[in-house]
């Protein structure tokens, strides 16, 4: 008994330690003073409104939805075909591949982006836009292929034979039978991909470049000379969307999924 109360001190511990700032900074988004306190004086959705009016944030957070929706479908391009090769051959060669595909989890964004910027800025001398997409690109595509190559796994291989014995060729197999048996999974990898992209800031940082800014710099540069609850009416805002998105993954493959 004494060791579940244990237990179940630290979980709520826990809980509250990640909760805690997440509900401060969103009640202060409805607070009536000029600078982000808590707790608040008055109530007041004015500062959504303000998120609205404030050009560089809106200009910074459609080029943050362009910039995600581009590098999720490109990543979910190269990601299902290669997911479906690694899935396929149970080689010691393609565990390793598959295990290369997922190294770019494993560096620190910040390394990564610097290297980005060394690569693509730097040596090749790319544009803003492509570095952009290439550095998201980098980013999405771990989360594309671990998603897809977890449900392929989990596809029964009678399907496909059946299909084949039908007479389908291995390509038309492939677009009429494996994809339609993996929609659930491909709409998880796109949300992932995109949320992943959306809130990058180390490799935007360094990849962004004049006239190109994404949402969570502009955040930053915006906190620099402005500490009102504009920031906290937009991250409020920016929570939902996430929220909705887990949501939807959860609906759709289950959040166990997505590891």
């Amino acid at each position: 008994m004494r060791k579940n109360v244990g237990i179940n001190s630290i979980a709520l511990i826990t809980l509250l330690f990640i909760g805690l700032p997440l509900i401060m900074i969103a009640t202060t988004a409805f607070g009536e003073a000029a600078v982000i306190q808590f707790p608040i004086q008055g109530f007041t959705f004015k500062w959504f409104g303000d998120v609205l009016n404030t050009r560089s944030l809106m200009t910074s957070l459609w080029t943050s939805v362009r910039l995600a929706v581009i590098a999720s479908m490109i990543g979910l391009m190269i990601g299902l075909p290669t997911s479906y090769a690694l899935t396929k051959n149970n080689s010691k060669m393609s565990q390793r591949l598959l295990s290369f595909f997922l190294s770019p989890n494993l560096v620190p964004g910040i390394v990564m982006g610097f290297a980005l910027f060394k690569t693509l800025t730097l040596t090749f001398r790319l544009t803003v836009w492509t570095s952009l997409i290439l550095g998201h690109l980098m980013i999405v595509l771990p989360y594309t292929i671990r998603i897809l190559a977890a449900s392929m796994r989990e596809l029964d291989p009678s399907i496909e034979e059946a299909a084949r014995s039908l007479g389908c060729k291995p390509v038309e197999t492939f677009i009429r039978v494996v994809i339609p048996n993996l929609k659930g999974s491909i709409f998880a990898a796109l949300i992932m991909s995109f949320i992943n992209s959306f809130n990058n800031l180390p490799v935007s940082l360094f990849l962004k470049g004049p006239g190109v800014n994404t949402l969570p710099a502009a955040l930053m540069n915006h906190l620099e000379y402005n500490f009102n609850p504009t920031v906290s009416a937009l991250s409020v805002i920016l929570m939902v969307i996430t929220f909705v998105m887990m949501l939807l993954i959860e609906k759709t493959i289950g959040l166990s999924e997505v590891r």
